[in-house]
């Protein structure tokens, strides 16, 4: 019989983990979208999800999207940011990244 999960354990241990914010870019379609998340997996996840199923809440990304999804990480942020910096930080490194990779900002 395989060993039980604790999940009172695993919340907690969840809810006490740092986070760890970084900018990605998301590329379907010959374009590209860049974000900001503390979990990556979970907005790729997330993205994946909403263009399979046609309701992908970001502008433009479901007219665009080609069957492919590609999603990278531009930067990582510093991990002692408050939440008052880290929000300047993401927005500011957010549109550095779009401009520089002619992306359009995710902003949500």
């Amino acid at each position: 019989m395989p060993d039980r999960i604790d999940r009172r354990a695993a919340r907690t241990a969840a809810k006490e983990a740092a986070d760890a914010w970084v900018i990605y870019a998301a590329r379907t379609g010959g374009k590209t979208w860049v974000g900001a998340t503390p979990n990556l997996p979970a907005a790729e996840n997330r993205l994946r999800f909403q263009l399979r199923m046609g309701s992908c809440t970001v502008a433009g990304m479901q007219a665009a999207h080609d069957g492919t999804l590609t999603v990278d990480t531009l930067e990582a942020l510093a991990a002692d940011l408050g939440p008052l910096a880290r929000a300047d930080a993401v927005k500011a490194r957010r549109a550095a990244w779009a401009t520089r990779l002619d992306a359009t900002p995710m902003l949500r």
